[in-house]
């Protein structure tokens, strides 16, 4: 299954004349909160290890790692437990809203900084959901 792709946003209106850049930082947020949790695939950290490397070591922002990637997210990368929790948030579009809820003074989530600070903001929502939908879900 394929949660999300970077090219797929270029079509939205909200996307307007943006590069393609931007539509890898909600993208990359994600991905790299599944593998700052343990929550990746044994094949995708077999394949990914350096970059995840990297990216755990903050040397690629989030847009960076999502760009090594092809802007996708797909169900290859992530654990049963994973797959689950996107299945049910990710997948359903809570996400989204929820990244847009956090950065409410941009008039669209492509303008979303790709910064440090940033992942942290959207980490900590992602981590109450996850917590959420573990005790939903035990």
């Amino acid at each position: 299954m394929l949660y999300d792709q970077a090219n797929d946003h270029q079509n939205k209106e909200e996307f307007m004349d943006l590069s393609l850049t931007h539509a890898h930082t909600h993208i990359g947020v994600f991905l790299g909160w599944i593998v700052q949790n343990d929550l990746a695939s044994e094949d995708f950290e077999d394949e990914a290890g350096l970059q995840i490397r990297h990216f755990l070591q903050r040397s690629i922002s989030c847009c960076i790692f999502s760009e090594l990637w092809d802007g996708t997210i797909s169900d290859d990368m992530l654990n049963n437990e994973a797959k689950k929790f996107a299945d049910a948030y990710y997948a359903t579009g809570n996400y989204i809203q929820d990244y847009r809820k956090i950065f409410p003074k941009h008039e669209c989530m492509y303008l979303v900084e790709d910064t440090w600070g940033n992942y942290k903001k959207v980490a900590k929502i992602l981590d109450m959901r996850f917590l959420e939908w573990k005790n939903m879900n035990s």
